[in-house]
């Protein structure tokens, strides 16, 4: 289904969903049919595949095709007039008057366009209560069409139209399709776009009245937490570093590597194309080529750079310096200005819609559609609708290239892939607070949102974090202020918001050295294995807590600690005892004061972590959730973060992995997990201990034999140093230390320069393993990648090991933040309704393997969604499964709940009391000597 959906969406619209086809200049060659004569015809067979390779290059590295000749068959279906003869006279492409034929072509390809797009709005887009809403329900025959482009989607309704929504939203951005939309059903006065910023209700009206109970957002992270228009109008306005770019290259999805100088060039486009749409509802209007000419007599460089820029048809770069150029000419001529300003231009354009509160881009196509509707079919404005659309869609197709390079599609899964999106759609940010004002206020154009705690990293210093978190606190009450009105009344609703600092999982290289590790030195850790990265999460969680601690009130809002990034990067032994300092009751009291005498209960800090969302081998995704139980020391109501290993099938992910590439160390640790939970339960059969036994011990004579005798690599003392990892490493290497005083050190620096055993001195076999942990000979054979063919005991050990990770995690009461889109993009999930939530909860919510879970958005603006949506998602994969509706809206309603129970924001403060409190942080963290 989704691979199908996927095939159609990129042929139906190749000519505009990237650079690919910038100008149009091939499918216009592919339309001269009125041209006769044998040249004229191997022309336009020759234009017609061209069309067809670059067709074929896109589309098969975006999509699963059966066939060449289904993509051609899709093509004959959305673009007939680029097949044959008959198919362009049956939708008008050949016209009567041969004179006017260039035009005539040009005009109808743009009204093709428009028209695929308006049957797309059509099948997806309706109205409910004041919201745009996606539409659910199946689609009328509408018959009475003389043609149309996607009538599949008459037989599609409920959870099937969700598939083809979803994956729709994650390939163009949907505000032009809500355009057309508004433009077809008479939307025509701008104020019906107040309030409106994009967010489109997947919801039925039942499920609707659900999620108006309130919804709680607790996995978000803050510099992903905005949405494309925020993204793109930033770009339009120049609103990002010099070396943001940096960061774009070709892929399989968008195709141009000059990424600043399209930006550029789609920044020209529309400050010139926003112009025009003024003036020509100001006065009579000029065709936009007479525009230009008109008004850039004086300027001839800007109007010949303008002028080529229309007529060119082919994917030519245009110099950054001449488009910088005649952008400020442009912005000089019409706008007044000299100087950046930080909000769109687009409300200064059109000055009498700056009370409507929306997008710039919202009102920029909105005057688009008007101008459309006006010329379309007068023949008083021959030649103007193709001049104006030309440049229009050279715009929209630079946008949905830049939409390709920060949107992650479901293409393929993995952290490192999505690492690059997300890298490209945040980098070009500048987090002061007019950021976390934009930010906050679109998350909370959700309006059934209640609470979100915000992901934010830790930086370097005391000073930087307290202005950090002074930023959003400032920025939240500045929306509480003008958009919720709490002077007038303290105890209206609104959202409350908590900040949850995590630690960035990075990797370390493998050239070590411990023997001779000095505490008093410790410059030396660098000789550790992620010794320096260990130390660094400390000092981290040690600022946090010092903020804590210096602004007790500050423990309001900073309400949790996580770990995340790429899972493959940090082993959970690293954070081990950074979480176990982080919880150190030193840091806690029972009560606090506030500046006025009040006397407050004191908020602790709560504990999340990334794990068990993506692993190269299942063992090593529940493994690390439950190292991050055992030796994080989580309790229950704190939380883990995707745990996609919980729910994968294992059936059918052995299917897909029926051998599996994985460095040795990791698949070493994978085993002795396995072995340590068989020990501690009576569920070890005879063939599978010695499976076990025989594995570990081939792991362990490959990865130490040349150090190590093979009386060191008993199983009881690896399982024992395997646990021993999980504690300071500095401080167990300063252990071993001493027993190696009054070994000469020059002695044994000679022989790490050698094969031999460079651990003499050291007496105990456990000691002797843990140093080579830290040893570049060892790490290097650790991190050697092998193969590991899945047959019947890997696969038992691995559906043991699922089964009892979910009744201990059900038990203990550790929550599962689960994120639909982002779990399908990254993890190992087919698609949007094969959740891990089927896996680990039930309908009933009866079961004793049933797990608290929160339902989250993760990064809004790579997966283009919230949490309501979110929300949505998981109730058409209920339906999808078979679930009645009722059963489907209780479970929903029991989701809804636990993500407002299970939010690390707590406590039962009246909204005023919570006012003040904001107040009194704020002030205090001003105040530089306050503490």
């Amino acid at each position: 289904m989704i691979s199908k959906i996927n095939l159609l969406i990129n042929v139906s619209l190749f000519p505009i969903q990237n650079l690919k086809f910038y100008g149009q200049q091939d499918i216009l060659q592919a339309l001269e049919y009125e041209e006769s004569g044998s040249i004229a015809k191997k022309n336009r067979a020759n234009a017609q595949n061209i069309i067809r390779r670059k067709l074929y290059t896109q589309i098969l590295s975006k999509a699963e095709s059966n066939s060449l000749d289904e993509i051609d068959l899709m093509l004959q279906k959305f673009y007939p007039m680029l097949c044959s003869e008959k198919g362009a006279d049956r939708c008008g492409f050949i016209p009567m008057n041969l004179e006017s034929r260039a035009h005539h072509i040009e005009k109808k390809l743009y009204q093709h366009y428009f028209q695929i797009l308006e049957e797309f709005s059509d099948a997806l887009l309706s109205y409910r209560d004041g919201d745009v809403i996606f539409k659910y329900w199946k689609n009328d025959a509408n018959g009475h069409k003389r043609w149309r482009f996607i009538d599949f989607m008459d037989q599609y309704k409920g959870q099937d139209k969700v598939l083809f929504f979803h994956a729709f939203s994650r390939f163009i951005p949907i505000d032009l399709l809500i355009a057309l939309h508004h433009s077809k059903n008479n939307i025509h006065d701008p104020i019906q776009l107040h309030e409106f910023y994009q967010h489109i209700n997947l919801a039925d009206a039942p499920l609707d009245d659900i999620l108006a109970r309130g919804v709680a957002e607790n996995h978000i992270h803050a510099s992903a937490a905005f949405n494309f228009t925020i993204l793109w109008q930033m770009m339009m306005n120049g609103f990002y570093p010099s070396a943001y770019f940096k960061k774009f290259e070709t892929n399989h999805l968008a195709v141009s590597s000059e990424v600043q100088e399209y930006i550029w060039t789609a920044r020209l486009l529309r400050l010139v194309m926003s112009q025009y749409l003024k003036d020509t509802q100001a006065r009579t209007p000029l065709s936009m080529y007479k525009w230009i000419e008109v008004n850039f007599t004086g300027e001839p460089e800007t109007r010949n750079l303008l002028l080529d820029l229309y007529d060119n048809r082919d994917l030519r770069i245009i110099p950054l310096d001449k488009l910088k150029e005649a952008i400020e000419r442009v912005e000089i001529t019409f706008l007044g200005i000299e100087e950046k300003n930080p909000f769109d231009y687009i409300p200064r354009i059109f000055a009498e819609h700056q009370h409507i509160k929306t997008y710039g881009e919202n009102i920029f196509l909105h005057k688009v559609m008007a101008y459309k509707r006006q010329i379309e079919g007068n023949a008083d404005f021959s030649g103007h609708y193709e001049q104006f659309f030309r440049m229009f869609f050279k715009y929209i197709s630079i946008k949905n290239e830049f939409y390709q390079q920060v949107t992650q599609p479901t293409v393929l899964h993995g952290l490192d892939f999505f690492r690059g999106y997300f890298d490209r759609a945040t980098d070009g940010i500048l987090a002061d607070q007019a950021y976390f004002t934009i930010m906050l206020r679109t998350l909370f154009q959700n309006k059934y949102l209640r609470k979100i705690e915000l992901r934010i990293s830790i930086l370097n210093s005391e000073a930087k974090n307290r202005k950090k978190l002074l930023h959003i606190l400032e920025s939240y009450k500045q929306i509480l202020i003008e958009d919720y009105k709490v002077n007038d009344d303290p105890n209206s609703e609104f959202p409350l918001i908590g900040i949850v600092y995590h630690l960035i999982k990075r990797p370390d290289n493998l050239d070590k050295d411990s023997v001779w590790f000095d505490e008093a030195r410790d410059h030396t850790l660098k000789y550790l294995h992620f010794g320096v990265h260990q130390e660094t999460y400390i000092k981290q969680v040690q600022m946090v807590q010092k903020i804590r601690k210096n602004v007790p009130m500050a423990t309001n809002f900073i309400v949790g600690l996580d770990a995340a990034s790429l899972e493959n990067y940090t082993p959970v032994q690293v954070f081990a005892p950074v979480f176990e300092e982080a919880r150190d009751s030193q840091y806690d009291s029972l009560r606090i004061v506030d500046p006025e005498g009040n006397v407050l209960p004191r908020q602790s800090l709560f504990f999340t972590f990334h794990a068990g969302e993506e692993f190269r081998h299942l063992n090593s995704g529940l493994r690390r959730m439950d190292e991050v139980i055992d030796y994080c020391k989580l309790h229950a109501g704190d939380r883990i973060g995707h745990g996609i290993a919980l729910g994968v099938d294992i059936e059918e992910w052995i299917r897909r992995n029926p051998i599996v590439i994985i460095p040795r160390g990791e698949y070493l640790d994978n085993l002795l997990w396995v072995w340590g939970v068989y020990s501690r339960t009576t569920q070890l059969r005879t063939e599978t201990l010695v499976y076990l036994e025989k594995r570990i011990d081939e792991m362990a004579r490959c990865i130490f034999g040349d150090i190590l005798s093979a009386g060191d690599l008993r199983l009881p003392s690896l399982f024992e140093t395997y646990r021993r990892r999980f504690k300071r490493i500095k401080d167990e290497v300063n252990r071993v230390n001493t027993q190696m005083i009054g070994v000469d050190e020059g002695e044994i620096a000679l022989y790490h320069k050698t094969s031999i055993r460079p651990l003499m001195g050291i007496e105990n076999a456990e000691d002797r393993l843990f140093i080579c942990y830290h040893q570049e000979s060892t790490l290097t054979k650790m991190d050697e990648p092998i193969y590991v063919a899945m047959n019947e005991i890997e696969k038992m050990m691995v559906k043991d090991m699922q089964d009892y990770l979910i009744q201990k995690i059900a038990s203990i009461g550790i929550v599962i933040e689960v994120n639909p889109s982002s779990n399908e993009a990254i993890g190992e999930i087919d698609s949007l309704f094969g959740n891990q939530l089927f896996k680990i909860q039930s309908a009933g919510n009866r079961d004793l393997s049933n797990i608290l879970v929160n339902i989250n958005s993760d990064d809004p603006m790579i997966f283009n969604t919230n949490v309501s949506n979110e929300l949505v998602y998981i109730y058409y994969g209920m339906l999808q499964q078979g679930i009645g509706r009722e059963a489907a809206l209780d479970w929903i309603e029991k989701l809804r709940k636990s993500g407002m129970d299970t939010s690390f924001i707590r406590g039962t403060r009246s909204r005023a009391e919570y006012l003040r409190i904001l107040d009194m942080t704020i002030q205090a963290l001003k105040d530089p000597y306050y503490c």
